[in-house]
């Protein structure tokens, strides 16, 4: 439903150069059809001071004076500095309300800079209205006491020029009403306590510009303490995870060489099985060749269950990784307590690798030796190669 006080701001856009006299505005504008039904409403309501009904024609220019209304129901202000000196509504706005500097109608959705500024104090007045003990509202001004171990009080004293933006203060607000938010009556510690850190040097009447000014370094002071105690309020149950977490892959960890032990004792055994098969009796000879064959199948299953292995390794350090990204995500202030743990499996991680390494390595000078002896036994006592050797 449009009011008197719509029509108000549709007249006064049209103006050219309004002038503001206490409750009243005036200035020349050109009536046209779509500025006509506006002044005859506010000629209804008598808020048309001048000039007389009659001389609204469509086409004709003319100086016209309209009452607004500065009460709390609706508030007409030419600047923001206007509007903060007004009532109280440095604390609470008005129902509705108009800026003229900024063209500014509380109605629409369209925000400016000072508008955002504005709601953001008022969000950052609720939020400490219900942090604080007691609210003193006798004074002119409106005062916040907070107590805790020590007193401080909040005289909240500021003009338009203070306004600044508040960042992240709707966070504060949803922390202090939200019906999800835990830990209420806890926030609200933290916060006396951040208010008694950053404020306790400051003068009483500046007290609340310099929580302004210094809004981010509050608010991450605020986050960062409510870190710290979810962090130490879970201690004790994340302690336990981690350190069954870091048993479970230990285990994990040397079960991937234990796997392989049984095997491990095979390469020594098939080295000397080999070489004793292995008998000068010429190139390509079948005993031989047979044996050489056996040794192929043998080092290439080994290498399998080395591929397998190194696999598992891999598989478990991914996990290792998912875990630790886990606490980072869930615990991010207890992460600094617990990379020890952590960082011992990393290093059992690259000790086990570095045991597969040395099977690998094991399996392929085997391989190669027991190549050397075949080639050895399958030349002629001629072979260049063997005469170079033993002469």
């Amino acid at each position: 439903m449009t009011t008197a006080f719509d029509h108000a701001i549709t007249v006064y856009r049209a103006l050219g150069k309004p002038e503001f006299a206490g409750a009243s505005f005036s200035g020349k504008l050109k009536v046209t059809d779509e500025l006509t039904p506006s002044l005859v409403k506010l000629a209804e309501l008598d808020w048309l001071l001048a000039p007389p009904m009659k001389k609204v024609v469509d086409g004709a220019e003319i100086e016209v004076e309209i009452k607004v209304s500065v009460g709390q129901s609706a508030f007409f202000s030419p600047t923001w500095a206007h509007l903060l000196a007004s009532h109280n509504f440095k604390y609470v706005p008005p129902e509705a309300y108009y800026v003229a500097e900024d063209d500014y109608f509380s109605a629409e959705k369209t925000d400016t800079v000072s508008s955002r500024r504005y709601k953001a104090v008022l969000s950052l007045l609720k939020v400490l209205r219900e942090v604080a003990d007691y609210c003193d509202e006798s004074l002119s001004d409106l005062k916040f006491v907070f107590l805790n171990k020590t007193k401080i009080e909040l005289l909240v004293k500021y003009e338009a020029a203070h306004l600044r933006d508040v960042p992240k203060v709707k966070d504060l607000e949803n922390d202090m009403f939200e019906t999800s938010s835990k830990h209420k009556e806890q926030r609200k510690v933290i916060m006396k306590v951040i208010l008694n850190e950053l404020l306790k040097d400051t003068a009483e009447d500046a007290r609340f510009t310099k929580l302004l000014s210094d809004f981010m370094l509050f608010a991450q002071r605020y986050q960062d303490s409510y870190d710290l105690y979810i962090a130490e309020f879970s201690f004790e149950k994340v302690l336990d995870e981690v350190k069954a977490h870091k048993l479970d892959y230990t285990i994990k960890l040397n079960k991937v060489f234990s796997d392989i032990q049984n095997q491990l004792l095979a390469i020594p055994a098939a080295l000397i099985l080999i070489g004793s098969k292995l008998t000068p009796k010429g190139f390509f000879e079948w005993q031989n060749s047979l044996t050489m064959l056996g040794c192929v199948i043998f080092v290439a299953l080994m290498n399998l269950l080395v591929r397998n292995q190194y696999n598992t390794l891999t598989a478990i350090l991914d996990e290792i990784h998912k875990q630790t990204d886990l606490l980072l995500s869930k615990h991010a202030a207890l992460l600094p307590k617990f990379k020890d743990p952590y960082e011992d499996l990393e290093k059992r991680h690259a000790h086990q690798r570095w045991l597969i390494r040395i099977v690998d390595a094991l399996v392929a000078t085997m391989f190669l030796c027991c190549v050397a002896i075949y080639y050895w036994y399958s030349t002629g006592e001629y072979h260049w190669l063997k005469y170079w050797i033993t002469h």
